[in-house]
């Protein structure tokens, strides 16, 4: 039921207004650091650039199966905003940029191993889905 709230509250907005719609505004620092990477696309976005130091839009599509590209160009910009991603040409014409995690952005690095670690224990994958995460390490 929630999911069709979501989506029937949600479904005439842009993937930046659902983004901004969706933030605590907070004092408490666990809420404000959701309002950053609290999206459940951020966090595997962030989980491909540990796996992969460098990413194009490309290879998120592929890694991230329903993850449209509004969506995702979206959340690039609000990672980017924030400083966790950077980017840079690796194409001139046209401009193709591939993305980074910055200083700040690497410092995620253990709250997304805490995840994984969390997951392992707590949330049992069924017996066929496939891992990315692997190769995820502190």
């Amino acid at each position: 039921m929630s999911h069709l709230l979501y989506t029937s509250r949600y479904r005439n907005q842009s993937p930046e207004e659902q983004l901004v719609a969706r933030k605590y505004s907070m004092r408490c620092s666990i809420a404000r650091t959701l309002d950053i990477i609290g999206d459940r696309w951020i966090i595997l976005i962030l989980r491909d650039l540990f796996l992969h130091p460098t990413r194009r839009f490309q290879d998120f599509e592929t890694s991230l199966p329903g993850l449209t590209p509004s969506v995702l160009s979206s959340r690039i910009k609000e990672l980017t905003a924030q400083g966790i991603l950077t980017s840079r040409l690796y194409a001139d014409h046209p401009p193709r940029p591939e993305y980074l995690l910055t200083p700040k952005g690497r410092a995620l690095n253990p709250v997304l191993i805490a995840m994984k670690t969390w997951g392992e224990q707590y949330a049992a994958a069924p017996p066929a889905a496939a891992s990315l995460e692997s190769d995820l390490r502190p």
